[in-house]
């Protein structure tokens, strides 16, 4: 299958969800119209509207369905300087799609949005090509167990261990170029509560060093991370996540 690929303004990407019945943006898309007068907002819809029915055909309406009724979804939020890098993954079937939000005009508000269609297997790729690009880290990265798991550590955790939390602040504590997270979830979100059926991680960039997959659960640990690690740290929470659903292959 042949990669798709269309551009729409934050409004026309509203209407085309609002076609599929969906009355809130999928996580982490925000849009709200700019509109001087409720004249001039009819207007933008109007032109919205008429652009979209030229496009609309059957491969982006299977796009739509996707993103609407997915197995399983990829949740992508991050931070680059002031710019916030929105995206939407899911898997669907034998097809991948990703929603990908430009930085708008607010830092709480997006703008355009990208809508790339491809295999299944793809998405993972695709999703680590529209986070910021950054070489893998140079350091030996860390690891350190939470002393709330440990037998007798009941309450205590591990900042409270002092050569712990300077060991946590001397590698976390540096200046980033990038942090954002990547969570896997089955199916649709039905609202915007947290939910806790997900996979987790998030990618660190630090100056003059490179990128890190920081995890947090019994331990927490941060390793130098390739675009190619991404891309298996995304694949696998994936199949996972799957697995828990449907026996599906992709």
């Amino acid at each position: 299958m042949s990669m798709s690929q269309w551009q729409f303004s934050g409004l026309e990407f509203q209407l085309l969800w609002d076609a599929v019945g969906r009355d809130r943006l999928p996580y982490p898309l925000r849009f709200r119209p700019h509109a001087e007068t409720m004249t001039d907002l009819v207007q933008q819809r109007q032109h919205a509207s008429e652009r979209l029915a030229a496009v609309l055909d059957e491969r982006l309406h299977r796009a739509l369905e996707a993103l609407a009724e997915p197995t399983v979804r990829v949740e992508v939020c991050g931070l680059i300087g002031q710019d916030v890098t929105r995206g939407h993954g899911v898997v669907f079937g034998g097809i991948g799609v990703l929603a990908v939000q430009l930085p708008g005009r607010q830092i709480d508000i997006g703008s355009d949005v990208i809508l790339s269609v491809g295999r299944a297997s793809e998405l993972p790729r695709m999703i680590v090509d529209a986070i910021p690009q950054c070489a893998a880290g140079t350091g030996r990265g860390i690891s350190v167990r939470q002393l709330s798991n440990v037998p007798g550590h009941r309450v205590m955790n591990s900042a409270g261990d002092p050569r712990v939390a300077e060991e946590l602040k001397r590698f976390f504590g540096r200046p980033r170029t990038s942090v954002g997270e990547i969570a896997t979830y089955p199916g649709i979100a039905v609202d915007t509560r947290p939910v806790d059926d997900g996979i987790a991680f998030h990618w660190c960039d630090y100056a003059s060093d490179g990128r890190y997959i920081v995890e947090n659960g019994e331990t927490i640990s941060a390793r130098a991370a390739s675009g190619a690690d991404i891309v298996e740290q995304i694949s696998s929470g994936i199949a996972e996540v799957a697995r828990r659903v449907v026996p599906v292959r992709w």
